[in-house]
């Protein structure tokens, strides 16, 4: 969780203010234009004061993130297929979306160097992904659609989401788009050996 100095009560009007600042410049400037000095001097507070709630802008950001783009629950549909490419198209809404797009290759450097971030990260993001993709491949070894730990969850997850954290990290003019989606489910399907289409019903 968020590391938090022992210090004055908040005042919770603050750390929104901070939070609807934070927000307003990540989506329309992007992570390298934030600073401390900027945010506080804009909402009318101190250094200290942003320091009590926030150990460094990375904590922040993430918070930012979180606040908008909430993992709710989530109910299988039924099929494969159908399940991985709600879930594709849900993280590529949420990753294309500026709030992440203009922001996430300026994360990279604090998730590599400081463990506090990257753990903030993992509980934020990683977990409740993977939650989900847990429960979308054991609702389909129920279904007989394949076989238990074919492949390691991990290992779904990364095929789907690395292609859409390449092409934001690096945009060398491949579109994030449902294209994406669609390739990368299939992709995952083939290797899981989930029946085709065609070979259903």
């Amino acid at each position: 969780m968020t590391s938090r100095k022992v210090g004055r009560p908040f005042q919770t009007g603050i750390s929104e203010a901070l939070m609807q600042a934070a927000e307003r410049i990540m989506a329309d400037e992007g992570y390298s234009h934030l600073s401390v000095d900027r945010l506080v001097t804009e909402i009318g507070t101190t250094r200290p004061t942003f320091y009590r709630r926030y150990p460094n802008l990375a904590h922040l950001v993430l918070d930012v993130m979180r606040s908008r783009y909430p993992v709710g629950e989530y109910q299988t549909s039924g099929d494969l297929r159908e399940d991985l490419l709600r879930f594709q198209r849900d993280e590529i809404t949420v990753f294309s979306a500026p709030l992440f797009r203009n922001n996430l290759a300026g994360l990279m450097e604090p998730l590599r160097l400081d463990p506090e971030t990257r753990d903030l990260f993992t509980e934020y993001f990683t977990v409740p992904r993977r939650a989900r993709l847990e429960a979308i491949l054991a609702a389909a070894v129920g279904r007989e659609e394949i076989v238990r730990d074919a492949v390691p969850v991990d290992t779904v997850r990364d095929l789907l989401m690395g292609p859409i954290l390449a092409r934001l990290v690096l945009p060398l003019g491949a579109p994030i788009d449902d294209a994406l989606a669609r390739n990368t489910v299939l992709a995952v399907c083939e290797l899981l050996e989930a029946p085709r289409e065609a070979d259903r019903g």
